[in-house]
């Protein structure tokens, strides 16, 4: 590395966390950084769906954790880390966290039980005592691209995002194709470290496996730009190759992985300030809307404000969950109406952390709305007359676009 991206990664943060348009990207930035400095690495199972992804996690971690079988899909997100004790919770998107039996776990990560994940799971984190988790990694297990259910999809591109290291899963029973190349290109803009391990090798003989490893690795030469391509041959049901794919990436957590870290921070900035980029445009263009139209989009939040304080003066019990709740509903009316990420902290609650009353909750669901109503005054300059302020504000935005173009085209070298 040229400079070292921690410091780069630092400087960005402090540029976003300046900016009250940029929230969201700031909080990403934040968690880079406390990754990066505690070589807090990932590690994702990867690919198409039914090529093996959970039978091959099973084999690794040592156990029957996730639902396998000939229909089962994984519809949601799953992460292990090492534990004494053997344990599962389930994470939902407002927040609730739910401790779960090994037993019940179908019922939250797979398609079947959780058609197109209608009940909210953000993620299940397990705690497992794996040789393979002791060193400090956290290992995910990701819902496979290209199936009829657009969701799992949709999961699987949003999570490679977070992933530093990658086992991409081939499978001898099927030639790479279209999706998994897709998916592949898609992934290699994040993840600093690719394992490609193909599945089902006991399907096949001697000559046959050969030649499709053979297939496999020019292939992929092509499509990774490198000579640099370990194939890792296994069978998930049997356990062939898993003791050498295994032994690869914990070495690597050993002698690579601030270099593995790095690399996906890296690629993960350039994403990073991207985003923060459109965001900057996005509000640009909010700013410089006709007074006509931001009437009426002002008008529409204020009912949307009106209609949220009538529903919640409806509600008699799990309050902090409501709370959380009309936040992303918030959230989610902003974006819509003004094409900006304005992002809210979503707290994990837990059974025993439900104590709130509803005189407090009310009162929570007042403030919120008034902040809200107020930052988007302030920030959007709505029926701002003070030439001074809104030439003020436009350059601080020239400025902090100009500075993250700048980090970014270095990024690049």
């Amino acid at each position: 590395m040229t400079e070292d991206i921690l410091k780069i990664t630092k400087s960005v943060y402090e540029q976003l966390s300046a900016s009250e348009v940029c929230r969201k990207q700031a909080k990403v930035c934040e968690n880079l950084i406390e990754k990066l400095e505690n070589d807090d690495i990932t590690v994702s199972v990867i690919g198409q769906f039914k090529r093996g992804k959970s039978t091959l996690s099973n084999a690794i971690l040592g156990g029957e954790i996730m639902p396998v079988g000939i229909v089962p899909i994984t519809s949601a997100v799953t992460k292990v880390v090492y534990g004494e004790e053997k344990s599962a919770e389930v994470h939902f998107y407002n927040g609730a966290v739910e401790n779960v039996e090994f037993s019940d776990l179908s019922k939250y990560i797979s398609e079947q039980e959780n058609e197109d994940n209608v009940l909210g799971v953000s993620e299940v984190i397990i705690r497992w005592p794996s040789e393979f988790l002791k060193k400090g990694l956290t290992y995910v297990d990701t819902p496979g691209v290209g199936s009829f259910h657009k969701n799992n999809t949709e999961v699987a591109y949003e999570y490679m995002k977070e992933s530093d290291a990658v086992i991409f899963l081939l499978s001898v029973d099927s030639p790479i194709n279209q999706i998994e190349i897709d998916f592949l290109y898609n992934t290699r803009e994040y993840a600093g470290k690719f394992y490609f391990a193909v599945n089902k090798i006991d399907t096949v003989g001697g000559e046959d496996l050969n030649a499709y490893m053979k297939y496999c690795e020019k292939l992929l030469r092509e499509l990774m730009d490198t000579d640099k391509i370990m194939l890792y041959p296994v069978s998930s049901k049997e356990g062939t190759g898993l003791a050498e794919l295994e032994n690869a990436i914990l070495n690597d957590c050993d002698t690579s992985i601030r270099e593995i870290m790095e690399a996906s921070t890296r690629k993960k900035l350039r994403e990073l300030i991207n985003s923060a980029l459109n965001q900057l445009t996005f509000y640009g263009r909010a700013m410089n809307m006709e007074y006509a139209e931001l009437d009426k989009r002002f008008a529409e939040i204020t009912d949307f404000i009106s209609e949220i304080k009538t529903k919640a003066s409806g509600y008699e019990a799990i309050f902090e969950i409501h709370l959380n709740e009309i936040k992303l509903l918030l959230s989610q009316k902003v974006y819509e109406l003004f094409g900006m990420e304005y992002t809210y902290e979503i707290a994990e609650l837990r059974q025993s952390m439900l104590m709130m009353t509803k005189a407090d909750f009310l009162k929570q669901v007042d403030d919120i709305c008034a902040d809200l109503k107020d930052t988007l005054d302030r920030v959007l300059l709505y029926r701002e007359e003070n030439a001074y302020v809104v030439v003020r504000k436009t350059s601080a935005l020239k400025r902090l676009a100009k500075n993250l173009k700048k980090i970014q085209a270095g990024l690049e070298d």
